[in-house]
């Protein structure tokens, strides 16, 4: 069972990504960047990484996507016109070039390096990183200042999008 929702994710995530490259609208390419997104924490979660799943889910798919669709929806039509269709052939070599060297790359280096490894099962890993947030001698204070941090950053983009033209 395990087996097959990796391949539904990987699925899911590579059919997102592509349609992201290849749809016309940038909203519904903001929509389907969400889909590959949720594919991507699905893959971490049949890995064993449920929270790094987790936060995917709620920082990229629920902050990043949003951002982007304000950023669409408050930007002139007259500035987003730009021909992409005359680079897609290019990138797309670029692309199949890239891969087919990454997978050299890496059959050359796992001939060098073959070995026997047993894995071992995955275990859940919310609560050990929750602990280790939390505790006093661990990441207390840097978490507490990420937070203030990203608490400016969302009071000044409500400030910048609510500012009235001055005349």
């Amino acid at each position: 069972m395990s087996a097959f929702m990796f391949w539904c994710f990987a699925i899911l995530a590579v059919a997102g990504a592509l349609s992201v490259a290849f749809m016309r609208r940038l909203v519904n390419s903001a929509f389907a960047l969400a889909f590959a997104l949720i594919g991507v924490a699905g893959l971490y979660w049949t890995l064993g990484a449920d929270f790094i799943g987790a936060t995917q889910i709620m920082v990229y798919v629920g902050g990043v996507t949003v951002l982007l669709l304000f950023a669409v929806m408050l930007t002139p039509k007259e500035s987003t016109r730009v021909p992409y269709a005359r680079f897609v052939p290019a990138g797309l070599v670029v692309a199949v070039v890239a891969a087919m060297l990454y997978s050299v790359y890496r059959g050359v280096q796992f001939a060098l390096t073959a070995r026997a490894v047993e894995l071992r099962e995955p275990e859940p890993t919310a609560e050990a990183i929750g602990r280790i947030f939390l505790e006093r001698e661990g990441y207390l204070v840097a978490f507490e200042l990420a937070s203030v941090l990203l608490l400016i950053v969302v009071v000044g983009a409500v400030y910048l999008a609510r500012r009235r033209k001055e005349t």
